[in-house]
């Protein structure tokens, strides 16, 4: 009788011993050189980092057909869009017959792979980043994650190309007249730039990607990045300070506290961000928590130069509050991802979950998060419920659980996804 391939063997062996596709809450992120690549399109960048991946899909004929097909409309666009603005990002994105192609190819690929399928069993379903779109076969995790990506670059490009307007207009827009000189020459130079970086490229995604990548650049929105990694930096203290902690001391185990942008270009801390800290303060004081977390990032007014996050964590640190109990997250733009990034953190750093913690702020927001229609924001913005409530204890202060859904990416905030 003859004897199975060895491949065949080990595929088989990764499809019985992978029981579950279910989020691992210490799972780490691979955030590599490109912290704002990685955390808006985490296949692609693992494939990135992965010589051996990256090769095998360089080398399958029908993906390099389509990588070549990219650059030749790229080239053509070059030569004929002249003056036309909006004709040079025209030529960029999947469509959908490619998006279902490439996703067929990479499922029948995984199928004959381990290399593809390990990065579903050993990063993507453990992550928690895909699971919206997961599956309990490996090489259609790989294909709907695909897909997940495409998405994700697509709606850059719309925003940050052709000047659609994204879901918050006012804080996220790309900030040119699409009828303007400068768009046309941004908009055409970036067209070249992804010429001279991506010519002679054999994977499939990567003109598209740069480019989309190029054109958050361009817009000066690479916040996903910022302070990254920052278990390494501004939460070193704090994150090094949780292992150490006796939770049985505290009613809880974090306060937090959601930002408030200023309503002008002056002030670095809004009067609201200030208050909230006080209040906070006081519950720390009070040995209600042993760490407080300040959420916010650059927001309000547009491409405002002071961070929510980092001001109210001066704010604190003048307060007295050590630099071990202040964790940031400094990215969020919306309550709703207040309350999504923070339940990130406290799983991704070791926080206590199965207990309540409390946010504390003004009496108007406090309120707002309790609500119902936060909740339908949260599934019609994120399409999930990023915590749940605990028990309202005053005006300003509530208890909330941090639900694992909220590892999922966001594929149309790329400065927070």
């Amino acid at each position: 009788m003859k004897k199975p391939p060895l491949l065949l063997l080990l595929l088989l062996l990764v499809n019985v011993c992978w029981g579950q596709s279910d989020p691992q809450p210490n799972y780490l992120p691979v955030l590599g050189q490109h912290p704002t690549l990685s955390k808006n399109v985490y296949l692609l960048s693992l494939i990135e980092e992965m010589a051996e991946v990256k090769s095998l899909l360089e080398k399958d004929k029908a993906l390099l057909a389509i990588a070549s097909a990219k650059f030749d409309l790229l080239s053509e666009s070059l030569k004929d869009c002249g003056k036309e603005a909006t004709c040079y990002p025209a030529a960029f994105g999947f469509t959908a017959q490619e998006i279902d192609l490439i996703a067929e190819r990479l499922q029948q690929l995984a199928n004959e792979s381990v290399s593809l399928t390990s990065i579903v069993i050993k990063h993507l379903a453990p992550s928690g980043m895909y699971q919206l779109n997961s599956s309990q076969d490996p090489a259609l995790f790989l294909a709907n994650a695909w897909k997940q990506d495409a998405a994700t670059i697509n709606h850059i490009i719309a925003v940050y190309g052709r000047g659609e307007k994204p879901n918050y207009p006012k804080i996220d827009s790309l900030g040119m007249n699409l009828n303007s000189s400068t768009y046309l020459a941004n908009i055409q130079a970036l067209s070249e730039l992804a010429y001279v970086k991506y010519e002679g490229t054999k994977i499939f995604y990567q003109l598209t990607m740069g480019y989309a990548m190029d054109a958050l650049a361009m817009a000066r929105f690479e916040r996903a990045g910022d302070f990254e990694p920052m278990m390494e930096y501004e939460n070193k203290a704090a994150f090094e300070a949780v292992e150490a902690t006796d939770w049985s001391k505290y009613d809880y185990p974090l306060i937090l506290i959601p930002g408030a942008g200023t309503d002008n270009y002056l002030d670095s801390l809004s009067s609201g961000g200030v208050l909230r800290c006080q209040l906070a303060f006081d519950a720390y004081q009070k040995k209600r928590a042993p760490f407080i977390m300040v959420s916010g990032g650059y927001v309000h007014p547009y491409k405002v130069l002071h961070n929510e996050a980092i001001e109210m964590k001066r704010y604190l640190l003048k307060l007295g509050v050590p630099e071990s109990a202040i964790l940031i997250d400094p990215h969020a733009r919306h309550t709703t991802t207040n309350m999504r990034n923070t339940a990130r953190i406290m799983f991704r750093y070791g926080f206590p979950t199965d207990r309540p913690s409390i946010t504390v702020t003004t009496p108007a927001q406090s309120s707002y998060i309790y609500s119902d229609v936060m909740h339908n924001r949260c599934i019609s913005e994120l399409g999930y419920h990023a915590y749940s409530n605990g028990k309202r204890l005053s005006a300003t202060t509530a208890e909330f659980y941090p639900l694992i859904t909220s590892l999922q990416i966001d594929t149309v905030e790329p400065l927070d996804p």
